[in-house]
């Protein structure tokens, strides 16, 4: 089978970009869609699309999901109860405080489906029916713009400075709903948590959401999540995920602890088996065999590579990390488990590079979907006064694909600049 030409390859990136705003998101590790656009067969791809645990799945957790299949002749227990109350008692919350769903992603989408007819309800009342109700400050995760527009949450976009040091924006004066990542998806960027506390308990007109599906890869993650904030606060809702820490994602396992009022709101509008026997099963194994020392070790040996191959980056000429400059501030997160990087070389494109890049077995996460990150666009990345040819978020992996992969990436680099 044959690949598609540069110009259909091309196309199908900028409808995408497009259909971020309108329809369908195509998101990181998607391998056989690079193998049809790219013409790569069955060549070896190593995936940095996808920012999972590159040292998970252990070997328990695949046992736990296998011996599972036994039991698919019979339906899986709606709600996931097991791992719901598991959950609750590492959280140390009421078990109403707790909803189990298919991913992060599933739960994103009960939140819009819950709060369509409310929050249209609370615009007409005050008088102003087409108010924004949904707030984002992008770049960030497209699912929160999609789930919005489908249902009917008017979107508004707030400005703020995106390559700064660290999240510092909530909208005081908006109404409804506002979405941001802790860390943010693709930035990397990572809220104060004193901070944002502050914001949101003077913005009770809006529910925040808060997405830390990639907190738990920060060394210092229980002194900045927010779980342990829900139960004093009834417009907070914080989101998790089990599929990235475990590297478990085609399983699809994730949680929201909120209010008891939010949590009840969010299962009347929940399919009642969304979460698989496998899933439920592997999911209570990777949090019941992994060990407080083993999940640490797990923790801060990604941080070790992360911070590693961050210091790589900086190296390489015609590509930046998308922050203010090499040395962090005291008190700023350590990176997460990725890397955004913008294109700064004149004449390559963040299109290219993928394309290039995947060509030599490596796929990344081409980042022109991302509103915000369009080639041409990112007004605020250094340098201030020249635009950049788009981005690439780039997974963090164990050291001997983290060192291909940078080799790779230093080669293309030097043959572009020789042109």
């Amino acid at each position: 089978m044959h690949g598609i030409g540069d110009r259909e390859a091309e196309r199908i990136v900028i409808s995408e970009a497009r259909s971020n705003l309108n329809g369908a998101i195509r998101h990181g590790g998607d391998v056989n869609l690079a193998r049809r656009i790219f013409d790569l067969g069955d060549r070896p791809i190593v995936d940095f699309s996808a920012s999972l645990n590159p040292f998970a799945p252990l070997p328990r957790v695949l046992e736990a999901a296998r011996n599972a299949i036994d039991s698919i002749a019979r339906y899986p227990e709606p709600g996931a109860p097991r791992l719901t109350e598991r959950i609750a008692e590492i959280h140390g919350v009421p078990v109403d405080r707790v909803i189990v769903g298919a991913g992060a992603t599933e739960i994103i989408g009960l939140i819009g489906q819950s709060l369509r007819e409310v929050l249209a309800l609370h615009a007409a009342e005050i008088g102003d029916p087409h108010m924004p109700l949904s707030h984002i400050v992008e770049p960030t995760y497209g699912e929160y713009r999609r789930i919005s527009r489908l249902n009917n949450l008017r979107v508004e976009t707030w400005r703020d400075r995106s390559s700064g040091w660290a999240q510092e924006f909530l909208p005081r004066s908006a109404a409804g709903v506002f979405w941001t990542g802790h860390p943010n998806n693709p930035t990397g960027r990572v809220w104060n948590r004193r901070d944002l506390l502050g914001l949101i308990d003077d913005t009770e007109a809006l529910l925040t959401v808060v997405d830390e599906a990639f907190l738990p890869f920060l060394t210092d993650e229980s002194e900045r999540t927010l779980t342990t904030e829900v139960a004093s606060r009834n417009n907070l809702l914080v989101l998790r995920s089990l599929t990235k820490i475990h590297a478990i994602p085609g399983l699809r396992v994730g949680y929201a602890i909120a209010s008891a009022d939010m949590i009840e709101r969010l299962r009347d509008f929940q399919d009642p088996w969304t979460v698989s026997s496998a899933a439920e099963a592997a999911a209570l194994a990777a949090i019941d065999v992994t060990g407080e020392a083993e999940r640490r070790e797990l923790i801060e040996k990604t941080a070790i590579e992360s911070a590693w191959m961050l210091d790589w980056l900086w190296e390489l000429q015609g590509i930046r990390p998308a922050w203010p400059d090499r040395d962090r501030p005291a008190g700023v997160a350590a990176p997460p488990n990725y890397h955004l990087v913008n294109i700064v070389r004149r004449g390559l494109n963040s299109f290219e590079l993928h394309k290039a890049l995947a060509k030599r077995g490596f796929l990344t996460r081409e980042c022109s979907n991302f509103p915000g990150l369009e080639p041409c666009v990112l007004e605020d990345s250094p340098p201030a006064d020249e635009p950049t040819g788009g981005s690439l978020r780039i997974a963090v992996r164990t050291r001997p694909e983290n060192e291909a992969f940078l080799a790779a990436l230093a080669s293309i680099l030097d043959e572009r600049s020789a042109k």
